[in-house]
């Protein structure tokens, strides 16, 4: 919340003033004179500012859990640590898993190797396929003499055979034929028993048997030999070419296999890694919750860590001081557990949007501090001081030592005999202690804050200042405006 500034009523320093007045002691002396308050003239920067109040909070703060399930195997760090960005904080026990990664690694190297033999054979290999080649498309040549060797000799016998039939069909047909066309025959209807027609039907039941062999020797032929050796052949030539020469269905299903081989191998070594806390960011541990032999998951497992290399204060501004605010501005900041220090910084952001508590609307404002050297903690109470404006070397005094009537202001300067010397001053700039005045003045010259009286004698039958007569005799004093001190 905004500090706010304490300001004397005047009216308690008029009271004090009258206290004096009212137990003044007896006259001891004709003539006395009061104490007297000095100030000086100095050059000074005086700035207009807001102040508020807020807690210093770290650069970032972050609460680290394991990202896998397990138990905890060793915590490597304790509160107050100074770490580094990347350091191992805990560990969850991995013996599972690191066997998982080793069967990975040796599975992913197996498919680098055929993926490579894949794209670059090896030249033994190609070698080998092409005298494999050679000694099948011997083998095929061989058979398919052997072949032809037992083919044409069974086929052959069998085959004239069909021939000599045919030729003795075919004379037998030409004999009936020339028999049946006598007009004779046609008249007697002899011809279904004539000796013709008995040796047509001998020559075409031999031909037909003829037929018959001549094809049955043909299909008789064993070709399973020829077959086999040029099915040798065909996978040979294949094996070169795929070495050779692979296509591209081969070389993605390699690339395929090879890449799912390589996933394999990041999804085991992710593992390991979630099974480890790491440290995002340089910083100090503030908090640790995990304990070797417990579990590594749930709410309490957790290694809190800051990074204190640098500050933030976020403080309320009131709705009437917020327009004066924006992003840049020079802050100074103390702490109230560091009575001597003070360190810089600037307005980071300002929330456009405010906060309504109790009727009153603050915005909030991010104040980032300076590098410091300073010995600070997170949730120190800081005071902030936002500088508006700022006028460098200019004159100025305490603010007490400012006087004004009819003709302005002026400034009662101590005259080398002490006496008080009026220099008229115009007025600029004040910070609540000093004010920028313009005048006839010098620096390091002394200005009276509460002026020097005089007292005088009163008869010891005098009145107080409530109009009663008091015995004795009563020193009657007159109180500056700033302060009063009695003679």
């Amino acid at each position: 919340m905004n500090k706010k500034r304490i300001f004397i009523p005047l009216g308690v320093v008029a009271l004090a003033c009258a206290g004096v007045a009212f137990f003044a002691s007896r006259s001891q002396a004709t003539t006395a004179t009061t104490e007297t308050q000095l100030g000086e003239v100095t050059q000074a920067t005086l700035s207009a500012v807001v102040e508020s109040a807020g807690s210093a909070t770290p650069k970032a703060e972050v609460a680290l859990t394991f990202s896998a399930s397990g138990t905890v195997n060793k915590v490597n760090v304790h509160v107050g640590d100074q770490v580094k960005q990347g350091t191992v904080l805990a560990e969850l026990d991995t013996t599972d898993l690191e066997l998982a990664v080793a069967q990975a690694e040796q599975a992913y190297l197996s498919q680098q190797a055929a993926y490579s033999m894949t794209i670059n054979p090896d030249p033994d290999e190609v070698a080998a396929a092409e005298l494999a080649v050679s000694n099948a498309a011997a083998t095929y040549q061989l058979a398919q003499q052997k072949y032809k060797v037992n083919s044409t000799d069974s086929v052959m016998l069998s085959c004239n055979n069909l021939d000599n039939a045919k030729k003795s069909y075919d004379d037998a047909v030409t004999a009936y034929n020339n028999y049946v066309s006598n007009w004779r025959v046609q008249v007697n209807g002899t011809a279904e028993i004539s000796p013709q027609k008995s040796q047509l039907d001998r020559a075409t039941a031999v031909y037909e048997q003829a037929v018959i062999n001549c094809n049955l020797a043909k299909e008789g032929v064993n070709d399973t030999g020829l077959k086999s050796a040029y099915v040798s052949l065909l996978q040979a030539k294949a094996s070169l070419e795929s070495l050779s020469n692979p296509s591209e269905r081969t070389l993605l299903a390699a690339k395929i296999q090879l890449e799912q081989a390589k996933l394999t191998l990041e999804e085991a070594q992710q593992q390991i890694d979630e099974a480890k806390i790491v440290a995002p960011f340089d910083g100090i541990v503030t908090a640790v919750s995990l304990v070797v032999g417990g579990p590594g998951s749930g709410a309490a497992a957790t290694i809190s860590l800051a990074d204190t290399s640098q500050y933030h204060v976020d403080v309320l501004i009131d709705e009437t001081e917020i327009s004066q605010l924006q992003a840049g501005q020079q802050v100074e900041i103390t702490f109230d557990a560091l009575a001597d220090v003070s360190v810089t910084g600037a307005v980071a952001r300002i929330n456009p949007a405010g906060t309504v508590s109790n009727g009153v609307v603050n915005y909030t404002v991010r104040i980032d501090l300076d590098p410091s050297a300073a010995a600070l903690r997170a949730d120190m109470t800081a005071n902030v001081r936002v500088i508006l404006d700022t006028h460098s070397n200019v004159l100025a005094v305490p603010g007490g030592a400012i006087r004004q009537d009819t003709s302005g202001y002026y400034v009662n300067v101590v005259g080398g005999d002490g006496t008080a010397q009026r220099v008229d001053v115009t007025t600029g700039y004040t910070d609540g202690e000093l004010t920028e005045v313009a005048g006839n003045l010098q620096v390091g010259q002394q200005v009276y804050i509460s002026e020097p009286t005089t007292t005088q004698q009163q008869p010891s039958r005098g009145m107080n200042l409530f109009g009663i007569r008091i015995g004795g005799s009563s020193t009657m004093v007159s109180c500056p405006r700033a302060s009063c001190t009695r003679a």
